[in-house]
């Protein structure tokens, strides 16, 4: 008998799993039946399985009810934007009551050797808001909160959860939650590398190009904003590849105007009178035209490579700035895809989490201590300081760092090409080994 740990799902069928986390519909039955494709951009399937376990010897794929009182499993459950989060977790209509899980498999994890894994990988979703509402509800349901495995898009999360457990009354330091990193949009692209081998970008050491720094903004967040109004006031705009929208492409009642004019100079920084009109006289700046979602986060077609390449540095403005949670989402990783320096703007250790996944930034060209400020104007003033130094180079000044950098470039593109979710399977697998260890 194998001592692997077991992924169990309740339907399995020739091209895989079906999701634990609802009971499956047509569109859940097609996609597992041969030859079958789906192509709703409102269904979405399980790939748990294929993305994290499927090629470690540590784990087999198992249908749940080939389980016994011996076996170490895992169920997972991979929630999905079309229900709030906080739903799945309501006492007596939350995630097990909406999925029908089995109650041998309940049983098992009560008393026996199965985990639960809840995925939420593509969020950050780590306020005590979340947390509190996943305590709750798996105690109510008698679930050992050590057998709960949760994967999010934090990239801070553990350090996230021990602030907020320091906060509740829990008697048994053991009594918790295993929270792991995925940073999803990493192994995406990694998945892109190994499976069709795109072409490589040339980085033309002695190049100067047209433009100085390269910053996509789709979504409006105040620090967005804040930045490019910052570029405007150096008069770095013009001089650079810049998207930005009159209005929330989500929700065209939020122009810009409201976005900066309720806190924004106050929160990040004060513009002069005529940045602000110059700056609004100039919108929508637009770049590829692109409108699709899933394009624009892949960029599997290397259609925007000019861009890239016709630019001196990458703006990549996070998700976060003014909040405690690190995320790292496609925008910071695909400035390594096409071998292009970038200044990584988010939340304070946005620039660490990057390094500890193995890559490299820049410190040795500008000063990345921003980084490290807590204090979100304080951060904003430290970045923009960055952009007047970039702005000031002349032209053999460019050639210098194209020169020196490109070591960096090309260590990121490689490392790029290592999937996280192997990371993932690891920190799993001994979590997990560390109470059942091999025979």
């Amino acid at each position: 008998m194998s001592d692997n740990i077991k992924i169990a799902f309740n339907w399995i069928g020739p091209r895989g799993p079906i999701p634990n986390t609802e009971v499956p519909n047509m569109l859940n039955l097609a996609s597992v039946t041969e030859q079958v494709q789906t192509s709703s951009h409102r269904f979405w399937a399980d790939n748990i399985w294929p993305l994290i376990f499927c090629n470690n010897k540590e784990y087999d794929l198992s249908p749940a009810n080939y389980l016994d009182g011996d076996d170490i499993f895992i169920y997972p459950y991979t929630l999905a934007w079309r229900i709030p989060f906080l739903n799945y977790f309501y006492v007596n209509s939350g995630l097990f009551e909406y999925s029908h899980t089995p109650g041998h498999i309940l049983h098992q994890v009560r008393w026996g050797k199965g985990y639960i894994l809840v995925d939420i990988s593509a969020e950050a979703w780590v306020e005590p808001g979340h947390l509190n509402a996943m305590h709750s509800y798996f105690k109510t349901n008698h679930i050992p909160l050590n057998k709960v495995i949760y994967l999010t898009g934090c990239m801070n999360a553990e350090q996230m959860y021990d602030t907020w457990l320091q906060t509740q009354p829990i008697k048994d330091p053991t009594d918790k939650m295993k929270l792991i990193s995925f940073p999803i949009s990493q192994d995406s692209l990694a998945i892109y590398f190994n499976v069709y081998g795109p072409k490589i970008p040339e980085y033309d050491t002695e190049k100067v190009p047209e433009k100085l720094f390269l910053s996509w903004n789709r979504r409006f967040r105040e620090h967005r904003i804040a930045i490019t109004l910052a570029l405007e006031h150096l008069n770095l705009v013009d001089r650079s590849y810049i998207s930005m929208g009159k209005t929330d492409p989500e929700n065209e009642s939020v122009t810009i105007e409201r976005t900066f004019n309720s806190h924004l100079t106050a929160d990040f920084f004060r513009f002069d009178d005529e940045c602000v009109p110059r700056f609004l006289n100039k919108l929508p700046l637009k770049l590829d035209g692109e409108t699709d979602v899933n394009k624009m986060c892949q960029d599997f077609d290397d259609a925007n490579r000019n861009y890239y390449q016709n630019s001196l540095v990458s703006i990549v403005t996070e998700t976060n700035f003014n909040a405690r949670e690190v995320t790292l989402t496609e925008k910071s990783f695909k400035p390594s895809k096409e071998k292009h320096p970038f200044i990584l703007i988010g939340a304070p250790g946005t620039v660490k989490a990057l390094q500890d996944m193995g890559f490299k930034t820049f410190s040795e060209f500008w000063d990345e201590n921003y980084d490290n400020i807590p204090e979100p104007r304080q951060r904003m003033a430290s970045i923009i300081n960055v952009f007047k130094y970039i702005g000031s180079w002349n032209d053999e000044q460019i050639r210098d760092f194209r020169r020196r950098v490109k070591p960096i470039l090309d260590h990121n593109y490689e490392t790029l090409k290592v999937r996280y979710s192997t990371v993932v399977a690891n920190k799993i697998e001994k979590y997990i080994r560390s109470r059942y260890p091999k025979i």
